[in-house]
């Protein structure tokens, strides 16, 4: 095994070393793809990210990478002592029963299903019983495709800043076809293929500008409703914050692109759906409720509303947002600290959304709603103190720097999300629609203090529960992400 470790250790400074793969910015993508194992299991995962199993989707009950075969191995990870080892590690005849699980019928020359090491490095993917000039022209082909691809990358991002979109495609095509495992070159093919054709079903295209990374439209609307919606660019966010038990850890997230409404949906929208209006403020007190923000729904009547909006629309992407998509729109993609004192002065929060006339017209009085405040029912939300504000119509504070409206108040609004303890993560359960739990909420509302406009505090209620300053927003995925 020593003379097989120290082959592959050579192959790996034969072929990658020499086209400074390891040493220049954009072009380890391969590392990427593989994840934090990357940064020091380089060889293994440059292998990885040249073989078929860097395309394959999740297979039976793992997927084809590091973490199918060993687990997340946290304690690994973050252990430079390398005391800590990985949460699975598979031995001798273990190793078969992995690969079996996707390749049922065995090897298509040998029909070998016990020992598949016997051709296959369990890591590298070569033939440990090669020599060293036969693993050397191996190193030299390999190198050779990641140059060509390199090369067709190249030309396409040159094309793409020409907005010459079809010899675009091409280029990255050719990129992939010769790495198949480049994020750069899929992102790309991607990114032209979407320029090419535009539009997305059901949308108008507002304006004339584009998401470079990933081609898709700035803004859209949904004809018919009138829904204007703006596109989240995706990348990273240090998620969380340390002030609060519940924020904690601080962790980085991942965000796809994605729409995210441009303002909370109106009364006038969701009657338009569901045929009916839930809200407390409405009526011949408040002239503008249709242009006001829905409230008094609940995360469930949400899911019903979902449910008629995707039967008009085709392709049925809509949904709410995740709380991480949420907390990444509200921040714009920033992971700095929230200041309460350098809050927007736009935002509809407790100093700027009194409502006089409608203390009056409810005969209430405050102290008489402060005491019914600590009752939980829909009816003494509806009197419970403050009671002399009210939401504002929707659009008219200041938006942030990706357009996006209310955010930081007005009212607060539903996520997919099920409250559970960060870090989060998309594939543990608490995006499924059907597990019970608490839901999570986002965002101050008009009866909040500036300090509850912080984008990293989390809220949440029963699904079932209908308050005054919860209304939602919708997100939609494009097609393809």
């Amino acid at each position: 095994m020593a003379r097989l470790n120290a082959s592959v250790f050579a192959w790996a400074l034969a072929c990658w070393i020499p086209v400074s793969l390891l040493g220049q910015q954009g072009q380890r993508q391969e590392l990427v793809s593989a994840g934090v194992c990357g940064r020091c299991h380089v060889s293994s995962a440059l292998e990885w990210g040249l073989s078929k199993h860097s395309t394959l989707a999740q297979r039976n009950a793992r997927q084809p990478n590091c973490v199918g075969c060993h687990g997340e191995s946290r304690d690994h990870v973050i252990d430079e002592q390398n005391t800590a080892k990985p949460d699975r590690l598979v031995h001798g005849d273990a190793i078969a029963s992995l690969c079996v699980e996707c390749h049922r019928r065995g090897c298509p020359k040998t029909q070998e299903v016990k020992n598949c090491q016997t051709c296959h490095h369990v890591h590298a993917l070569v033939n440990p019983t090669l020599d060293a000039g036969t693993i050397a022209k191996r190193a030299s082909d390999l190198a050779g495709l990641m140059e060509s691809s390199r090369g067709h990358l190249a030309e396409g991002e040159r094309l793409a800043q020409q907005a010459k979109w079809e010899p675009a495609r091409n280029a990255f095509a050719a990129a992939l076809k010769d790495n198949p495992g480049s994020d750069r070159a899929k992102a790309g093919l991607l990114m032209a293929t979407r320029r090419l054709n535009p539009g997305i079903s059901g949308f108008k295209i507002v304006g004339n500008q584009f998401d470079a990374p990933s081609g898709l439209p700035k803004e859209i609307v949904l004809e018919g409703l009138n829904l204007a919606m703006v596109l989240v660019p995706g990348g990273n966010i240090d998620l969380g914050s340390d002030k609060r038990l519940d924020t904690t850890p601080v962790h980085n997230v991942s965000v796809a692109p994605f729409y995210l409404a441009k303002c909370e949906m109106t009364q006038a929208q969701w009657r338009a759906l569901v045929a009916s209006n839930p809200s407390l403020y409405q009526g011949e007190k408040f002239p503008q409720a249709d242009q006001m923000p829905v409230e008094q729904v609940s995360w469930d009547d949400c899911q019903s509303m979902l449910a008629q909006i995707n039967q008009k629309v085709r392709g049925g992407l809509f949904r709410l947002p995740t709380e991480a998509e949420w907390e990444y729109a509200a921040r714009g993609g920033s992971s700095a600290v929230f200041d309460a004192t350098k809050t927007s002065t736009g935002a509809w929060l407790r100093e700027n959304s009194p409502n006089a006339a409608f203390t009056a017209s409810s005969g209430v009085t405050p102290a008489a709603a402060a005491a019914r405040g600590a009752m939980q029912d829909v009816e003494a939300a509806k009197l419970a103190a403050p009671n002399n504000y009210a939401p504002h119509p929707v659009g008219t504070s200041k938006p942030t720097q990706w357009g996006l409206y209310d955010m930081e108040g007005n009212v607060a609004e539903w996520c997919s999300s099920l409250y559970q303890p960060y870090p989060y993560n998309v594939a543990d359960g608490r995006e499924s629609a059907s597990a019970p739990g608490l839901r999570v909420l986002r965002g101050g509302n008009f009866t909040d203090a500036a300090e509850s406009a912080d984008p990293t505090l989390r809220h949440s209620d029963r699904p079932n529960r209908k308050l005054r300053w919860n209304g939602v927003r919708l997100a939609f995925s494009p097609p393809g992400v």
